[in-house]
């Protein structure tokens, strides 16, 4: 008896922490939705399902696999009227949302910030208001960082962020003087690339024509 209750723990020890990511993973659309999200109406697609939300003034489109993950949510329109303008305050938003988040680049100056970023478990753009909530944007989700770095599926989602377009080839991870990389090929339009990511900031290092 003694035996099968510590097998029985051990295994809780064992599966229970990847139970709850996988469940933060797959509720991952909540954290990004306003609290007056309402839902609004469930379309069935190819796939999976389609649910919409009003949330912030607007509506937001959450795609759904057949199981019912969380594949992606964007917003109908990219409004900035309640946006923020400044980068620093959208990004301090953003980490009040995701504190692990990594900003890759960002656009200010002529309106809204909008920031392009890979966090734990969504990745993609996204503009916030001053109450801190997501006002426009469109995100995947996935487990794009764990313990402080890039998973295989960040540095892809990274790259796609930095070059849009570009079709992945190959993608290794390796170290250089203790510097964690991402090493792989790309295609964009029709040319060939390598190319170097900072596994722990998500810098590009280096995108050279191969």
């Amino acid at each position: 008896m003694r035996r099968i209750l510590a097998l029985t723990l051990c295994l809780m020890t064992i599966f229970a922490p990847l139970a709850a990511r996988a469940a933060s993973v797959e509720d991952a659309f909540l954290a990004w939705l306003s609290a007056d999200a309402a839902f609004v109406a469930a379309e069935d697609t190819q796939t999976g399902q389609t649910h919409t939300y009003a949330a912030g003034g607007g509506h937001w489109a959450l795609q759904l696999d057949a199981a019912g993950r969380a594949l992606s949510l964007r917003s109908e329109a990219e409004s900035a009227e309640s946006a923020l303008l400044s980068r620093a305050e959208a990004e301090a938003a953003l980490k009040a949302i995701d504190v692990a988040a990594l900003v890759l680049r960002a656009e200010e100056g002529n309106g809204a910030a909008k920031l392009w970023f890979v966090g734990e478990t969504a990745a993609g753009w996204g503009m916030f208001d001053p109450a801190g909530r997501l006002t426009a944007g469109s995100l995947s989700f996935g487990q794009f960082l764990m313990n402080g770095q890039l998973t295989f599926a960040g540095a892809s989602q990274t790259l796609s962020l930095l070059r849009p377009g570009a079709q992945l080839d190959s993608l290794e991870m390796d170290e250089d003087d203790g510097m964690l990389l991402y090493e792989g090929d790309a295609w964009l339009d029709g040319q060939e690339y390598e190319f170097e990511l900072d596994a722990r900031t998500g810098r590009l290092l280096e995108w050279e024509r191969d």
